[in-house]
């Protein structure tokens, strides 16, 4: 069904004076997006940020912010402003949403205008909703959606949000290309997985999560057995080559919440916050396990390999007031009992080695 004509706003991007005779606390919100100095952490955090401020560009009952990122970091975040979780509509549900990506332009919509659009409006509990498309590099990637329980909103409302929009698109853009730097400078170029210092400020901030939330984390660190021997007998390349499919069987089914870094050389380490003993037990042998039935194949060689590695295990309880230089180092005096011990077994240290 095409977009009511009614509903769609032909503007310009050039605004107009008038707009802000009697909207001085729109222009001054308007103004804040333009001078903001500092960059959002996160995608999530700036669109919040969004929220705020078109509530304060056109006053509203209830707002909402959909981004579908074509890049696939955040394909359906949806954050909302005064609705319970559960009233939340998705994407795909979403009319308003399709309209702004179909239209590029603000809308106005009013209750009786579109039986389908009606029938959204009920399920978000309004009466009318105004909405203006989001940009990222000059494709549509959103919408900003604001409703009122009572009353409709005007073609200045539009406009005002339409503004918005267009400068939400440099803060969105700049926002991204931090995570793009971000992203570069803490991921190991050969293997892919997060670098040490990446690593160490992960540590920090789980340790201390850890004792804050009364929870616990472990840290494992894993080297490969005689790795030496394989640069030696095959060259650097075959033992590039080797810790790259390593590197993709120890991030296989981690968490999200799971940092796997590259420590350095032949040695990684996993961080599993809101992880105990029995739980880090498991995680070590399914690295194990993955590892032992995996065969490692040269680069132009019918040769394959089979590569043992050992594991060294230390938790740091909640209730402990453990540092992380204190969990590393039992965690490395844990990976060398595993060494001598035999290799190619875990081992758990204890909590006296900590201090």
């Amino acid at each position: 069904m095409p977009i009511p004509a009614r509903t769609i706003l032909e503007i310009s991007d050039e605004p107009n004076p008038a707009l802000f005779e009697k909207r001085l606390e729109s222009l001054l919100g308007l103004l804040r997006l333009a001078l903001r100095a500092e960059l959002e952490q996160s995608l999530p955090t700036g669109l919040r940020v969004l929220l705020d401020l078109a509530q304060n560009v056109v006053d509203s009952d209830r707002q909402l912010v959909v981004f579908s990122d074509r890049q696939g970091h955040d394909s359906q975040l949806v954050l909302g402003r005064r609705f319970d979780p559960p009233e939340v509509p998705e994407v795909r549900t979403n009319v308003l949403h399709a309209w702004s990506a179909e239209a590029c332009k603000p809308l106005v919509v009013e209750r009786g205008w579109d039986g389908e659009m009606d029938a959204f409006l009920d399920r978000v509990g309004a009466t009318a909703a105004v909405a203006a498309p989001l940009f990222l590099e000059r494709d549509f990637t959103g919408s900003i959606q604001l409703f009122r329980t009572v009353g409709g909103f005007t073609a200045a409302d539009a406009h005002l949000l339409w503004f918005l929009s267009l400068l939400a698109e440099n803060q969105v853009t700049r926002i991204r290309m931090v995570q793009r730097l971000t992203r570069a400078a803490y991921t190991d170029f050969l293997t892919g997985l997060r670098t040490r210092g990446y690593f160490e400020q992960a540590l920090e901030q789980e340790v201390r999560r850890a004792q804050r939330k009364a929870t616990s984390c472990c840290l494992l660190l894993i080297d490969l057995d005689n790795f030496k021997q394989v640069n030696d007998r095959f060259g650097h390349h075959a033992g590039d080559e080797v810790l790259r499919q390593f590197a993709r069987i120890l991030a296989h089914d981690m968490r999200d919440i799971d940092t796997v870094a590259r420590f350095g050389g032949d040695e990684f380490s996993v961080i599993l916050p809101d992880t105990n003993q029995e739980g880090a037990h498991f995680v070590a042998a399914r690295i194990r396990e993955g590892v032992r039935s995996h065969r490692f194949v040269i680069p132009d060689d019918e040769t394959r390999l089979q590569i043992n590695l050992s594991i060294g295990i230390a938790l740091c309880p909640g209730s402990s007031e453990m540092s992380p230089q204190q969990l590393l180092r039992a965690a490395d005096a844990a990976l060398y009992q595993a060494k001598q011990r035999g290799r190619e077994r875990p081992y758990f240290g204890e909590e006296k080695r900590a201090g």
